[in-house]
Order: structure tokens, then C-alpha cells, then sequence
């Protein structure tokens, strides 16, 4: 008897095994399968005809939108032929072939196959979808010619989309048939050398046409003569134009967007030309020429554009810009970022002082600015100039005064420019933005921002040698709500010393703002707007379990990249941080996490702790945290995980453990 009493306890035990293992694999199964869940969300299901291809609807006469990828095909499943599809995708399926007529039953508006080798396409492949079909992309498909017999009575066509495939010649019949309907024409990354005489006649309502990554060396002046009153923008990026091509654009009425980035542009030249006046006036919302060989920008540059709203010049070696340089245009935002230049002449943005208000001359050599370069500028409101070798900013007060009540952002910062006097800034009164580098002191005292004005929002003092923020530092700047102190040395924050802009702050990071010898989080308690706070990157040791308390509005912690050995259990708690959503411990000397060290924080989403040292996470260490979607322990040395460390929902996915 006391053998079957031991053998039934046995099986009893061996049942109970069994049945907490089919526990926790369900338990597993819940949790992976709601981090695909979190991942993709899609009612698409597995396909009849194929479970690896998906479908938006499973009916016997209709597949919905069809999605087969990476599956092999050598020609498209004969079950869509007898069934309604709305939109179909087959992406690498090594389809060879479209079949003449195959889809004529299909009532297809959107067709994909990309990533095969189709290289030629039948004259009837596309027959029966005459009036439906409007999207139609064939990319990467090794196509070497433009199918004009398969396109030609597709009577709705608007989208057609032929990139990274091997076209060479655009012929002048190339897109007959399409042009009742055409808006965007995509043939970016082929091989096109030429565009023949009228390559896009026929497309009035073309709107969109991209030709960049090609091989394209001049534009025809007859490319586009027959009127094109539609098409608004033009991409040749990325090709081996030498000069712009203005002929052929001032056609284009309608022309908005130009993109000549990434050419072999030296100069803004005509090369061909009798020398009979010539009446060129480009109207653009947007320029872009960067990444070009333009070294000059001589007088009357822009003499052949009425207006260029927007005008990139970024990554050319421009090293003089002369004076009346932009003459004859209206630009509205100016961009010459990390280009050469060291020298511009006092006239060289004359022209554009009723209609300049962006300038952004970052990453350049330029060492000091005419005196009266922006005078009568009255409506330049951003200014950026960082990143440059300028010894002095505003050697006279006379340099600003006439933008004095229009600049809103100013951005000074940089390694190489001079220490900026914030107390000269004082007669900008409509400041929202200002960035500053070095200073003349390694201190913030209340006198630095005395006389400024209320609207100062945003404020970021960056590598500037800062070793002290005064009591009452920003008490004449109420109105901050952005403050960034990266960068720096401070080794001491007075008391008070945010005292009146504690109800506007709502976001302050000083990532590598700390002096080494700060090794605790300072008291920030006056902060109690804060959204989010980044002290990330110093040597903090530890950090007071009541640091945050009276920050209730505290969206985001970083405290990545220090030396904190543990996160104090009621650092984070219920009644003060109702609205938390991320906090980030990543690279920290973490070797283990208490209970209770987050629990009932109801918005919580995003927990990282990756690459500290946490050998064991301790019982109820995560509880009640139903939103919590991401938890990140990669790189740790976990040994012990108490049996209920994760008392959080089974909605929620946990991963990276």
C-alpha cells in the first residue's frame, strides 16, 4: 500500500509538472503572440491558394488586397484569375512572365511586382484592366524597355512607377495612350543617357516626374515643348548634368519643385547662348543644388529665377559669394550649409531684404560678417550661423537693429566661434530660439538675460564652459520651456537657481553637462512642469528616492550612461507620475532591481536597462504596469529571476530578457 501511495504522489507530482509546463509555454504563447500583435497590426489572413501570401478578405469570389513576398512564383497564382483583387503584390517571387490576359477578371486599381527578373513585359499582359487599374509599380524587375503596347490602354493609369530597372531610351511615343490620365512618372535608378525630342509629349497631366539615378548629361530644349501645364515637380538628382538646364524648364508653367542635387553643376551659367536677351523667369517653391561643384557665386547668380522660395546650396565648395549675388530674386529660405565659405561681401545678400527670413550658413569657415551685412533685413527671423570660425558676432549694435523686432531664432554655437556676451543680445526682443556657445564667463548670473524679452522659449547653452548656474539665474526670462545645458562642466547648481521658470519648464537636458565631482542627481524639486529630463552621459552615483516627486508632469527620465548602481525603490510612484511613459537606465552599474522599483504606473510603456551589470530581479520588481509594451535587459548577467518578478498584464510583451 505505501509503494502505490508513493506511486500515486508520483504521478500526482509528474501531472502537476506537466501541467504548470503547460502554463508557462501558454504563458509564452501569450506574450509572443501579443508582441506580434504591438508589432503589426493588420486583418490580413493567410491566402486560400497559399498560406505564405496574405489576403484582405477570404470570400470564394474575392481575395481582397493580395500580398505575396519572398515566396517563389514563376507566374501569378492561377486562383487570382477567378476572383476579385483589388490590389496585388509580388515582391521576389521570381516571376518570369505575366501572362497576356491573365488578369482581365481581376478588377485590379493597384498592381505590384518588383524584385523579379521580368525584363520584358507582353503587349497584352495588362489587358481587361483598361479601366480600372490606376497604380501600376514594376521596380527592380530588370525591365530594359519602356512597355508602351502593355500601357497604352490603360484608360485610368495616374501612378506608374518603373525605378531600378535597366531603361535606357525614353522615345518619343514611349507613354502614348496614357495621357488622360498620368500624374506621376517614376524612372529614378535606370540607365537613361538621352531623353529623345518630346520624350513626354501627350502627358498634360503630368504633375510628378522623377528621372534622378541616371545617367542623363544634357536636357534637350525640346524634351518638354509640347505644354506640360501640369507638371509641378522635377527630380534629375543624382545624374551628370554640368549646368542647369533652363531651356527646357522655362517650358514648364507649372514647374514648383526643381531637384539638380548631386550633378557636376560648377556655375549658374547659360553655356549656349547667341547672346540676345534672354526671358527666363523660373518660379519655384523649392531649389535644391546640393552636392554640386559650384565654387563662385558670382553677381546676378539667380538673375534667371523670379522666385526660389526655398534655395538649398548645402555640400557645394563655395568660397566666395559676391556681392549682389542673389540680385533679381525673391528667396525665402536661404540654405548654404557646410559649404567653403570664408568670405562674403558686405552687398551679397542684397536683393533679399524684403523677403529673406531663413539663413543658415552653418559648417562653413566664415571668420567675421561686414558690419553691415543685414542691415535692412527687417524681416529675417532665423539665423544660423553656427558651427563656423567667427570672432565676433555682432561687432556693432547698428549690425541688428533693423531685424531687432523680427529675429525669433539664433544659432551661435560652435567650437571655433568666438565667446558670445549674452548681455549684447538684449536688443533682440522677439527671440523664441537662442544657441549660444562659448561664453565670456563659465557662469550664469541673473544680469545675462536682463532687458530680454518674454518670449524666449527654447534656450540651449552648448560646450560653453559652464561651471555655475547662479540662484535665480533665469529670473528674467520667466517664459523658458526648453532648456539644454549638454555639453558642459557644471559643478554647481545655487538653490533657487530655476526657481522662476519651474511653472514653463518642460523640458531640460544636461547630457554630459555635469562635472565629474557631481556625483549625485542635484535637487531640482522647484521643476514641477517637467515633461522630460535628460542626464545622461555623466558620472552620477546615485540618485534620491525622492528626486522626482514633484516632477507630476514627467513624461521621460534618461539617466543613460552613468554609474548608478541601483534604481532606489519610490524613485517612481503612483500618486506623483501618473503620466510617466519611458524611463532609460541603459549603461549604468545596475546589479539588481528591488520590488516594488516600478509598480502601478499606469502609462508606463518603455522600460531600458540594457548592458548594466543586474545579476537577479527581485519579486513583484515590475507590477500592475498594463501598458507596458517594451522591457530591455540586454547585456545583463541575470542568474536569478524570482518567480514573480513580471506582475504586469498579459497584454503587454516583454523582450530582450
Amino acid at each position: 500500500m505505501m509503494a502505490n501511495h508513493l506511486n500515486s504522489n508520483n504521478g500526482l507530482d509528474n501531472i502537476m509538472k506537466l501541467g504548470y509546463t503547460l502554463i508557462f509555454v501558454t504563458l509564452g504563447l501569450m506574450i509572443w503572440a501579443s508582441s506580434v500583435g504591438a508589432n503589426k497590426v493588420t486583418n490580413d489572413t493567410p491566402c486560400s491558394f497559399n498560406s505564405l501570401c496574405t489576403c484582405s478578405a477570404g470570400l470564394p469570389d474575392s481575395f481582397g488586397s493580395v500580398v505575396c513576398s519572398n515566396i517563389q512564383f514563376s507566374a501569378i497564382p492561377e486562383a487570382l484569375n477567378t476572383s476579385k483583387v483589388y490590389t496585388l503584390v509580388m515582391e521576389n517571387t521570381g516571376l518570369a512572365e505575366i501572362e497576356p490576359h491573365f488578369l482581365q477578371a481581376t478588377g485590379l486599381y493597384r498592381l505590384e511586382i518588383s524584385n523579379n527578373p521580368l525584363i520584358d513585359i507582353h503587349d497584352d499582359a495588362f489587358s481587361g484592366l483598361e479601366r480600372s487599374l490606376w497604380e501600376l509599380i514594376l521596380k527592380n524587375d530588370g525591365i530594359v524597355r519602356i512597355p508602351t503596347k502593355a500601357l497604352r490602354y490603360l484608360q485610368k493609369l495616374r501612378y506608374l512607377d518603373l525605378s531600378g530597372n535597366k531603361i535606357a531610351l525614353i522615345e518619343r511615343d514611349s507613354f502614348r495612350g496614357l495621357q488622360n490620365s498620368l500624374q506621376t512618372l517614376i524612372l529614378t535608378d535606370n540607365s537613361i543617357a538621352e531623353l529623345s525630342i518630346e520624350a513626354f509629349q501627350g502627358l498634360p497631366n503630368l504633375q510628378t516626374l522623377d528621372l534622378s539615378s541616371n545617367n542623363l548629361r544634357e536636357i534637350s530644349p525640346d524634351v518638354f515643348r509640347e505644354q506640360m501645364n501640369s507638371l509641378i515637380k522635377v527630380n534629375l538628382a543624382d545624374n551628370l548634368l554640368t549646368e542647369i538646364p533652363y531651356f527646357p524648364l522655362s517650358m514648364l508653367k507649372a514647374l514648383r519643385f526643381l531637384d539638380l542635387s548631386q550633378n557636376r553643376i560648377n556655375d549658374f551659367k547659360i553655356s549656349k547662348h547667341d547672346g540676345s536677351p534672354l526671358n527666363i523667369k523660373l518660379t519655384l517653391e523649392q531649389l535644391h543644388l546640393e552636392h554640386n561643384l559650384i565654387h563662385v557665386i558670382p553677381t546676378a547668380s539667380f538673375q534667371y529665377f523670379l522666385v526660389a522660395n526655398q534655395t538649398f546650396l548645402d555640400f557645394n565648395p563655395i568660397h566666395i559669394l559676391s556681392d549682389d549675388a542673389f540680385q533679381s530674386a525673391r528667396i525665402r529660405e536661404l540654405y548654404m550649409r557646410h559649404c567653403r565659405l570664408d568670405f562674403i561681401e558686405p552687398s551679397a545678400f542684397s536683393g533679399l531684404e524684403g523677403s529673406l527670413q531663413i539663413l543658415d550658413m552653418s559648417g562653413n569657415n566664415i571668420t567675421s560678417l561686414p558690419d553691415k551685412l543685414f542691415n535692412s533685413f527687417d524681416v529675417l527671423q532665423h539665423l544660423i550661423i553656427k558651427e563656423n570660425k567667427i570672432l565676433t558676432i555682432f561687432p556693432h549694435a547698428v549690425t541688428y537693429t533693423s531685424f531687432q523686432f523680427s529675429l525669433t531664432k539664433l544659432d551661435l554655437t560652435g567650437d571655433k566661434n568666438g565667446p558670445t556676451n549674452l548681455s549684447e543680445l538684449k536688443p533682440l526682443k522677439k527671440l523664441r530660439s537662442l544657441s549660444v556657445g562659448k561664453l565670456n564667463s563659465n557662469q550664469l548670473i541673473p544680469e545675462d538675460f536682463q532687458e530680454f524679452g518674454y518670449e524666449l522659449e527654447n534656450l540651449k547653452i552648448f560646450h560653453a564652459g559652464l561651471r555655475t548656474i547662479k540662484a535665480h539665474a533665469f529670473m528674467h526670462v520667466i517664459g523658458i520651456k526648453r532648456l539644454d545645458l549638454s555639453e558642459n562642466n557644471i559643478d554647481n547648481i545655487e538653490r533657487d537657481a530655476f526657481q522662476e521658470i519651474g511653472h514653463s519648464l518642460i523640458s531640460l537636458r544636461i547630457s554630459r553637462g555635469f562635472s565629474p565631482l557631481m556625483n549625485n542627481f542635484p535637487v531640482l524639486r522647484e521643476l514641477t512642469s517637467l515633461e522630460e529630463l535628460d542626464v545622461s552621459n555623466n558620472k552620477l552615483k546615485s540618485i534620491s528616492d525622492t528626486a522626482l516627486h514633484t516632477m507630476k508632469q514627467l513624461r521621460e527620465f534618461n539617466a543613460n550612461d552613468n554609474l548608478l548602481e541601483q534604481i532606489p525603490k519610490g524613485l517612481f510612484q503612483r500618486d506623483f507620475h501618473q503620466k510617466l511613459e519611458e524611463v532609460s537606465f541603459d549603461f549604468n552599474s545596475i546589479r539588481h532591481v528591488s520590488t516594488h522599483t516600478f509598480v502601478d504606473l499606469e502609462k508606463l510603456h518603455t522600460i531600458r536597462m540594457r548592458d548594466n551589470r543586474i545579476e537577479r530581479l527581485e519579486r513583484r520588481a515590475f507590477m500592475n504596469l498594463n501598458k507596458l509594451q517594451h522591457l530591455n535587459l540586454k547585456g545583463n548577467k541575470l542568474q536569478s529571476i524570482s518567480d514573480e518578478a513580471f506582475q504586469v498584464s498579459f497584454i503587454s510583451f516583454i523582450k530582450n530578457i
